[in-house]
């Protein structure tokens, strides 16, 4: 069986891990003339009518071209157009999206992370096509299976049927602030470290994994250095090869059936605080920024729990300093007080009674010899994932990001409360780290 790659887009097949696994998307195409290529795909598998939904900003980059195209060749085109001013995507505004395209056979999306989960929402919601045109090489999600909106006041990965078809253009993305495409290597390069906290979760826990996602993106982390010290110069080349990257990413998600091959503890990182963000109208900053800070923290933590030797692991000691369920709730409610609810549901589920994590020890001990063979297979080194963020235009420190310092203090210590999913977060902790 050959390597997955993008001649698995439209193919379904059976797996060793016992799932059955497809890629329902049936082209991604970068490319200069990435408008008509969306037109021509439009005009051969849509129907006559769409809604095109872009922002102010990358209505300019890119939707003036898509809009054209698509005219041209004698479609309907209706408008939901944002302003440049940066705005969340919120279900309110979904449901918006929905109401606008329902008289619609299908929706064009032009932008990044925001345009596009609005757009993929209402697809999914109406059960209509959606292509993308991607304008910054900024994140994963074009291709996922999933799409983050602000349900009641938090930030939530809702599922949803993917795009039926993406479309770049490297020259578009190459427009984008810096510092998105500098996003897009970070949220790509975390895959080392999320990876790695899904194959713990499954050897530790006995959390479904499956080894076929890496597929989509093997090879592709030496390319993704080599390229992002040409990123703040603008270099096509550069930009396009870390979109094909963050492409790949999201191809492997759809695949695995969740977001566990692409988010781990540094996403949770990064969830924190566009919560925060959310509830206490907080500065934040572009998720993928967040991602690389918090990756930078994760792959440092993954290094000391791999040099750690069985006979270092004091079971007794670490059971009893394991923090109490009083302390928890408090910092719950404390960080997200009308949302706390919601909150502890998550962590309700995932805490270890005192008897289910001295047992816990006890296994991870048993198997570090295990963990240290297996675990490395897709871990950088912490240095050169920082070097590659910093070399693309990113920051590196919590310093270096917009929301305040002490948030992300909070979020090394609270942020593995907000989600039921094991990451090195919770080793770290279980482990005293």
């Amino acid at each position: 069986m050959s390597n997955l790659g993008w001649h698995s887009l439209g193919t379904s097949f059976d797996c060793k891990c016992g799932h059955s696994h497809s890629l329902p998307i049936k082209e991604v195409y970068q490319g200069a003339d990435a408008a008509q290529r969306l037109a021509d795909f439009a005009k051969e598998q849509c129907g006559k009518t769409c809604l095109l939904v872009s922002d102010e900003n990358t209505h300019a980059a890119g939707g003036e071209d898509v809009d054209r195209a698509l005219t041209d060749i004698g479609k309907e085109v209706r408008h939901q157009l944002y302003g440049s001013a940066i705005f969340e995507a919120t279900e309110s505004l979904g449901d918006d999206v929905v109401v606008s395209s329902a008289v619609c056979d299908f929706i064009v999306a032009v932008g990044a992370g925001t345009i596009c989960d609005l757009a993929k929402y209402a697809g999914d919601k109406l059960d209509i096509p959606v292509l993308l045109y991607g304008t910054a090489a900024s994140m994963n999600g074009y291709t996922s299976a999933i799409t983050a909106l602000k349900v009641r006041g938090l930030k939530r990965t809702l599922p949803c049927k993917p795009a039926t078809a993406v479309f770049c253009n490297p020259e578009h993305a190459a427009t984008a602030p810096t510092r998105m495409t500098a996003a897009g290597v970070a949220d790509f390069l975390s895959k080392c470290s999320s990876s790695t906290d899904w194959r713990a979760a499954h050897l530790l826990q006995g959390v479904y994994f499956c080894d076929r996602p890496r597929e989509f993106f093997e090879g592709t982390q030496d390319l993704i250095l080599e390229s992002a010290p040409k990123v703040p110069s603008g270099d096509p080349v550069a930009i396009g090869n870390v979109m094909e990257a963050l492409l790949l990413s999201g191809c492997s998600m759809v695949i695995a059936g969740s977001s566990s091959p692409a988010s781990g503890g540094e996403h949770l990182l990064s969830h924190y605080l566009d919560m925060k963000s959310s509830l206490y109208d907080l500065p934040n900053d572009f998720h993928g920024t967040q991602v690389g800070v918090g990756t930078v923290h994760c792959l440092g933590l993954w290094e000391k729990i791999l040099a750690l030797e069985p006979g270092e692991i004091d079971i007794d000691t670490l059971s009893d300093r394991q923090i109490d369920d009083a302390k928890v709730q408090k910092y719950i409610d404390d960080d997200w007080g009308p949302v706390a609810q919601e909150v502890q549901v998550q962590w309700d589920a995932k805490k270890m009674s005192p008897e289910e994590l001295r047992r816990f020890l006890e296994k991870f001990r048993d198997m570090l010899p295990l963990l240290k063979r297996e675990l490395p297979v897709d871990l950088l080194p912490a240095s050169v994932v920082a070097k590659a963020i910093q070399d693309s235009g990113g920051p590196v420190t919590p310093e270096g990001l917009t929301m305040p310092a002490e948030e992300y203090e909070n979020a090394l210590k609270r942020a593995r409360y907000i989600r039921n999913r094991f990451t090195v977060l919770d080793l770290a902790a279980d482990l005293g780290l």
